[in-house]
């Protein structure tokens, strides 16, 4: 008989040769064995049907625990990103008041930049001191100058030792024309070397009070509160009469900056002198200036032109002036050169320049009115001598013997100035000595020694 037949199975596949050739490892066993354990521990805790899923909470998983990951992500973790052995310690923590410094240092900071920015708001740059106005108004000459801003201190003249002989021979001029009362001060800008008659006397300074403002204005342009190319607008109340050309242009007309200090010197324009003075901040913000620089008897009082003398200087004063041009001590070297170049092209050279030879150079700035004739020169001889020289002289009303005057005292002092300075010799070497001690006569290009009674050529002669 034959057995009755079950059902039909499948035989079971013959292991793949990948599963044949790699047999299951103790690692993957051992993770086999747990997942059968999980399943059977998950199975006997099932509920029955009939009891509610929401009776109670679920029983939590248990966590699955095994040896420590040694893969090569869980290395770079735990080494910061370093596959070295060694490990380096975290970084310590900053103390606690280093990191409220900090704090409080970021929070200035914020605050800073916040005030900088309202600030800009408030004060546009436009308005800003010494920003030229690309409308300027015709009301008036805005000063660009504060009080505030004060001058660089200057030194004063180095003296040495006075002319006395060339003193004497400037106190005997005045016998020559009597009435008038000179005022001089010369001083040799090589030597030191001076000469102080009535010098530092306040006197009336007339136009050359121009001269000191002048250098105020380059001043200012060097420090970057003026430009030469702004824009000014001559005003109804500083159009004068007196010197000048400008009188005769309505007011309303417009000039840039370097063309009134230009006319305000070499024309000796009024008009031209007024708008500087109200563009340099008024007669106050100037006479600071003056004191700072040590002017002691320059004092602006009224606008030009001046004609009651109430505007004062000295001769030591003006010539103080132009030794702080010469050393370039209050401008800068290019503001300097633009000076001396108005000054050079002045247009009246009938007082101090007159009295000198027509081969030196001149930079002068003259000053007249009823009472009073000056001028004030730089000058520089043919034989490389420069010196200083101011000359204001008190007379009757306009007295025409001023000129002559002034022009003599120029001349006196060009003179001695222009004498041959004696030159140094330096000392003769060791080889010049004899054997006795005695220095050897020195001898003519003939080899001919001269004599102490006979030249060279009357010695060749022989």
């Amino acid at each position: 008989m034959t057995e009755p037949q079950g059902p039909y199975r499948k035989p079971p596949a013959p292991p793949s040769r990948q599963t044949a050739a790699r047999p299951a490892t103790p690692r993957q066993t051992s993770r086999r064995n747990r997942r059968r354990q999980r399943d059977r521990a998950g199975s006997s805790q099932r509920r029955p049907h009939s009891e509610p899923i929401y009776s109670s909470p679920a029983p939590e998983r248990p966590r699955r625990r095994g040896r420590p990951s040694t893969s090569r992500f869980s290395t770079l973790r735990a080494t910061g990103g370093r596959t070295g052995r060694q490990t380096l310690p975290p970084l310590p923590r900053a103390p606690k008041p280093v990191l409220i410094g900090i704090r409080l240092l970021v929070l200035g900071i914020g605050v800073a930049a916040l005030a900088g920015t309202l600030l800009s708001v408030i004060t546009p740059a436009d308005v800003q001191l010494g920003t030229p106005n690309p409308a300027p108004t015709a009301s008036r000459t805005e000063s660009v100058v504060m009080a505030k801003n004060r001058p660089t201190e200057a030194t004063g003249l180095t003296v040495s030792q006075e002319l006395t002989s060339l003193k004497a021979q400037l106190e005997a001029l005045p016998e020559l024309t009597p009435g008038l009362t000179q005022a001089i001060y010369v001083f040799d800008l090589d030597t030191g070397e001076y000469v102080d008659l009535a010098g530092q006397q306040p006197l009336a300074a007339a136009s050359t009070i121009k001269l000191p403002i002048l250098l105020a204005f380059f001043q200012e342009v060097d420090a970057g509160r003026i430009t030469v190319e702004q824009i000014m607008t001559a005003q109804a109340t500083q159009v004068v009469g007196g010197s000048g050309d400008m009188q005769g242009q309505p007011p309303g007309t417009q000039y840039t900056a370097l063309e009134v200090a230009t006319q305000m010197i070499i024309n000796s324009d009024n008009t031209a002198t007024n708008m500087m003075i109200d563009l340099l901040g008024g007669a106050e913000s100037l006479n600071q200036r003056f004191q700072a620089w040590g002017l002691s008897h320059t004092q602006l009082t009224s606008p030009l032109p001046d004609l009651e003398g109430t505007n004062t200087t000295s001769p030591y004063d003006l010539v103080k002036v132009m030794a702080m041009l010469h050393k370039g001590e209050l401008l800068r070297l290019r503001s300097r050169d633009r000076v001396l170049n108005i000054l050079q092209r002045t247009y009246n050279k009938n007082l101090l320049p007159s009295g000198i030879e027509e081969t030196a150079l001149t930079y002068n700035k003259t000053g007249d009115i009823g009472s009073v004739l000056g001028d004030v020169a730089l000058v520089d001889l043919p034989n490389g001598k420069r010196y200083a020289i101011a000359a204001l002289v008190q007379r009757p009303e306009n007295d025409g013997r001023a000129h002559e005057l002034i022009r003599r005292i120029s001349q006196t002092v060009s003179q001695e100035m222009a004498k041959a300075i004696n030159p140094t010799l330096p000392p003769k070497p060791a080889s010049d000595l004899d054997a006795s001690g005695e220095t050897t006569p020195e001898t003519t290009p003939e080899g001919i020694p001269p004599s102490d009674d006979l030249d060279a050529t009357e010695a060749v002669a022989q």
